[in-house]
């Protein structure tokens, strides 16, 4: 038997719900609401296995990075490794918080970015 649990947003939280219920293009507010709360707990795990070993492999070529750079940090590696680390970890979360950051940064100019390197 389905339970109903109220919950109350004062403006500003109700603002940012119905903005990332739209963003989402799930049809109904309490399903998002359902998805945003519960299926952002699953953690998608084989993504975030594969997470490692990428950053395993790119913490050690920072590191050689920097002994051989005589401690000089090169912007261009540090945005390309910050690039980098964003797409793995949007591949590890569910579609109701990829679509709600698509909003706020287009992932095929940074994938484009990445590619161009």
């Amino acid at each position: 038997m389905p339970s109903i649990v109220s919950i109350k947003f004062n403006a500003e939280e109700a603002e940012v719900l119905q903005r990332a219920h739209a963003a989402s293009g799930i049809a109904g507010l309490s399903s998002h609401i359902k998805q945003v709360y519960f299926d952002a707990l699953t953690l998608n795990v084989g993504v975030l296995q594969e997470i490692r070993s990428e950053l395993e492999r790119i913490g050690a070529e920072v590191e050689r990075l920097r002994d051989s750079d005589c401690g000089k940090t090169d912007p261009d590696l540090l945005l390309g490794i910050l690039c980098g680390l964003y797409v793995m970890v949007r591949k590890s979360v569910s579609e109701s918080i990829r679509a709600q950051a698509d909003q706020v940064l287009d992932v095929t100019a940074i994938e484009g970015f990445l590619k161009g390197r």
